[in-house]
C-alpha cells in the first residue's frame, strides 16, 4: 500500500521529481536529501519510498515537510523500489525522473547540467530515454574505461559478460556519450520513455532492473548518455570480492547469478548466438570460482543458493524467491 503525504501537484510546465530508494540506512539518506536539497536548480519534488525500513527512516519522513513518503507495506527490494518511486514520481504528472539510491550524494550543479543537457539533446531531434551522470569514485585522474556499451566481439562478450569497456570519458570534461547500459545512481528519464518503455520491473528484486529498464529503453528506440560534467558521489559499487562477501549476504549470491541469466535469455538476441554464448559462459566461470571459493570456507549455503539462482535463471523463475539474510 503506497502512503502519500501530499496530493498530486497540479498540472504545470516541465516539472522534476528527484525519486530516491531507501533502506535501513537513514544517515545515509540524510545526506542525500540535503545534497538534493542543496541543489543549484532544485528538483520540483522529493519523493522518496522506503522499503519498510526499521531504523527509524519512517519516524524521519515524515517529519519532513518537502519530501514525499511512501512507505512500502513489505520489502520489495531495489527492483520493487524504484518500480513504486518512478510510477509515483510519474502518476504525479513530472516530465523527468531523477533516479537514485540514498547512498548517492549529487554535486550542487548535477541536476541543472543534466536537465539543460536533456533539453539540449531534446532540441537536436534525440529521441532521448535517459541520462547518467559520472561517479566521482571513477576518478583515476584522467581517462577512465567505462562498461556502459553492449560487447562488439565475442572476446569481450566472454570478458565481460554483458558489458564492455568502451566508453573513455574523463571527470568534467567532453561532450555526453550515447550508451546502452546504466544503473540507476543520479540517471535523469524522461517521462516519454517511461510511458513508452513503462516502470522497472520488480521481479528482478534485488539486481538487473536497470539493465532491464535501459534494454527496454533501447528496444523503444530511445537513446541513453552519459553525462561526464554531472557528477555525483556514490558510496555503493556493488559486490566485493568473494571471498570478502560475509556469510549474512549469501542471499544476494542467488539473485546475482540468477538475473545476470535471465538478462542475457532475455536480451541476448541483440548480441546474436555466439556472443550471447560466450555471456553465458562468463557468468557460469563465476559461478564455479564462486562456488570454490565458499566452499573451502565452509560456506556450503552460499554454493547452494548460487546454484538455484543458475537454475531460476536458465527457466525464468523470477520474482523474490529468497529473502535477505536468508
Amino acid at each position: 500500500m503506497l502512503d502519500y503525504k501530499s496530493d498530486p501537484v497540479p498540472e504545470a510546465g516541465p516539472m522534476t521529481a528527484a525519486a530516491v530508494t531507501t533502506y535501513n540506512r537513514l544517515e545515509s539518506l540524510k545526506r542525500c536529501i540535503e545534497s538534493i536539497r542543496a541543489q543549484e536548480r532544485r528538483p520540483d519534488e522529493i519523493i522518496v519510498v522506503n522499503d519498510v525500513s526499521t531504523d527509524g527512516t519512517k519516524e524521519w519522513l515524515d517529519g519532513q515537510p518537502d519530501v514525499i513518503a511512501i512507505h512500502q507495506s513489505e520489502n520489495g527490494g531495489c527492483a520493487g523500489s524504484f518500480h513504486a518511486v518512478f510510477k509515483a514520481a510519474f502518476d504525479r504528472g513530472h516530465d523527468y525522473i531523477w533516479g537514485m539510491d540514498d547512498d548517492v550524494f549529487p554535486e550542487p550543479d548535477s541536476l541543472r547540467i543534466l536537465l539543460d543537457t536533456a533539453e539540449q539533446l531534446k532540441a537536436d531531434g534525440v529521441r532521448l530515454g535517459a541520462l547518467t551522470a559520472y561517479q566521482a569514485h571513477w576518478d583515476n585522474g584522467g581517462t577512465i574505461w567505462l562498461p556502459f556499451r553492449l560487447p562488439s566481439t565475442v572476446a569481450r562478450a566472454f570478458r565481460y559478460r554483458y558489458l564492455s569497456p568502451e566508453i573513455a570519458i574523463e571527470r568534467g570534461k567532453g561532450e555526453p556519450q550515447e550508451i546502452d547500459l546504466y544503473a540507476f545512481i543520479s540517471t535523469l528519464f524522461t517521462r516519454e520513455a517511461m510511458a513508452e518503455a513503462g516502470f522497472p520491473r520488480k521481479d528482478f528484486y534485488y539486481y538487473g532492473e536497470d539493465t532491464d529498464l535501459a534494454m527496454r529503453l533501447a528496444a523503444a528506440g530511445f537513446k541513453s548518455y552519459i553525462v561526464p560534467r554531472c557528477v555525483v558521489e556514490h558510496t555503493g559499487g556493488g559486490f566485493k570480492a568473494p571471498e570478502l562477501l560475509p556469510i549474512s549476504a549469501n542471499w544476494r549470491y542467488y539473485y546475482m547469478y540468477r538475473n545476470q541469466l535471465a538478462l542475457v535469455r532475455m536480451y541476448g538476441s541483440r548480441l546474436g548466438v555466439a556472443k550471447s554464448a560466450a555471456c553465458q559462459l562468463r557468468i557460469l566461470m563465476g559461478v564455479c570460482k564462486r562456488l570454490l571459493l565458499e566452499a573451502r570456507r565452509g560456506n556450503f549455503r552460499a554454493c547452494r543458493l548460487a546454484l538455484q539462482g543458475v537454475g531460476d535463471g536458465f527457466t525464468g523463475r523470477m520474482g523474490k524467491r529468497v529473502a535477505p539474510g536468508g
